[in-house]
């Protein structure tokens, strides 16, 4: 599945009930990615976005904002710990599937590291007939 990379853009101001985010503009071409895997798992599973916003004491326009990737949480850990928590799965499956998404989507520049990613993203894949 190909995915357009989400615009990224830091959210300047803070409040007391949504976490800080970065003001300056910092490359962060991978939290996109995980916006993405958090809401792909959250559908999957039929949670909504309020649930994982009283988790983490936030309104549902941060979660939403993330998901999307137009702001940028100060600690992603604590967020994908909420959300890992709320949907009954491993972190590390949300941080997986964020690289993955990552790697599938983005522009690879040379030959050689699109090979690489190939071989990298085949090493994931369950091997065939068993599981």
């Amino acid at each position: 599945m190909t995915l357009e990379p989400p615009t990224s853009r830091p959210i300047s101001g803070e409040s007391n009930r949504t976490p800080s985010t970065e003001t300056e503009e910092t490359p962060r071409p991978f939290l996109p990615w995980l916006g993405r895997a958090c809401r792909q798992a959250r559908e999957e599973r039929g949670v909504v976005q309020v649930q994982i916003a009283a988790a983490l004491r936030v309104n549902q326009a941060t979660i939403a904002r993330f998901e999307d990737g137009t702001a940028w949480p100060r600690r992603p850990e604590e967020v994908l710990m909420a959300y890992a928590r709320e949907l009954s799965i491993d972190v590390r499956l949300l941080w997986l599937h964020a690289f993955v998404f990552w790697l599938e989507n983005e522009p690879v520049l040379d030959q050689e590291s699109q090979e690489q990613i190939e071989a990298a993203l085949g090493r994931l894949s369950p091997p065939e007939g068993g599981g």
